[in-house]
């Protein structure tokens, strides 16, 4: 008989496509009775949950390159975004099949960011379309999504790997994926008198402001591993992965993967648990613990 887990599934935007291989590992090895998502891990945890199995999640993301949901040149602009998100809403409600999350297979919740009441919402029922939508509402990039009384901007602003709600759903077996770029544990000093010149790599303003999000996530995600010690935490953000490359779902599917059977057969390893919860411990001492109340908005 397989063991029981809760998967917490981060967000990334591309790559969060290696929550798809992580899938595929761990389906052969756990059953996985619930999936608490955010923005990516809310758009692959809410397929997963509707019925969907890895492979056939793997197909829509190898559609991706052909198609303009997560392309630049989508036309469905908006002052508050680049994007307004009609053509991602359309899409999630296709994907799903227009099913509600209380018809899935297993329990889902999914988090966004209400800009009205300035809190998380999670969202374990309704429609999958509307719960990912307003998940997925990744400042700058998408405009809010307005939604009843609520505008939900992307879960992962404050909680981009929600481990704050991993008992809500179950007390089986928590298993973080964490799909973000590793948190810099250090800095460094530069010469600002120096006459060297050095070509520097041209960002668009996008790029910077997505790049700046991420970073500060990469930390909020840390210091959410530490506080809440999950059993298994798989980190499967790949290093040289762009945010934006979603034309590249092989390469972030293989990788997930590879860290995942890497990442289960060191947590059999003696002393491994204790180790990898103390280097997490050590990133964020001087954070302090978190004690995060869970409201029922529904």
């Amino acid at each position: 008989m397989k063991e029981k887990a809760t998967l917490i599934l981060g967000g990334g935007s591309a790559l969060g496509l290696a929550h798809i291989g992580v899938l595929s590992v761990l389906e052969e090895q756990y059953e996985i009775t619930s999936i608490i998502g955010s923005s990516m891990g809310s758009i692959i945890g809410g397929l997963y949950s509707s019925g969907l199995n890895s492979e056939e999640i793997y197909k829509i993301a190898k559609s991706f390159k052909n198609t303009r949901i997560f392309s630049p040149l989508n036309l469905d602009r908006t002052i508050q975004g680049i994007f307004d998100g009609k053509s991602l809403l359309k899409a999630f409600w296709k994907w799903t099949e227009g099913k509600k999350i209380e018809e899935g297979r297993i329990p889902f919740i999914a988090c966004a960011y209400d800009l009205i009441s300035k809190s998380t919402v999670l969202f374990n029922k309704g429609l999958y379309a509307d719960a990912m939508r307003a998940s997925t509402s990744l400042p700058v990039l998408f405009a809010p999504y307005k939604f009843k009384q609520y505008l939900f901007i992307d879960g992962g602003i404050e909680h981009p790997l929600p481990l704050a709600f991993s008992s809500v759903l179950s007390q089986d077996k928590v298993i973080a994926v964490n799909v973000l770029p590793e948190a810099q544990k250090s800095a460094c000093f530069i010469n600002l008198e120096s006459d060297e010149i050095t070509k520097s790599k041209r960002l668009g303003r996008t790029e910077v402001i997505f790049h700046a999000v991420l970073q500060n996530q990469a930390y909020l995600a840390i210091r959410d591993i530490a506080t809440f010690s999950p059993d298994i935490v798989i980190e499967a953000g790949m290093a040289d992965g762009h945010p934006f490359a979603f034309h590249k779902a092989r390469d972030f599917y293989n990788y997930g993967r590879k860290q995942t059977i890497e990442t289960l057969a060191n947590y059999n390893e003696p002393g491994f648990i204790t180790a990898i919860r103390k280097q997490y411990r050590n990133l964020i001492r001087y954070l302090p613990n978190l004690n995060i109340p869970v409201k029922d908005n529904t």
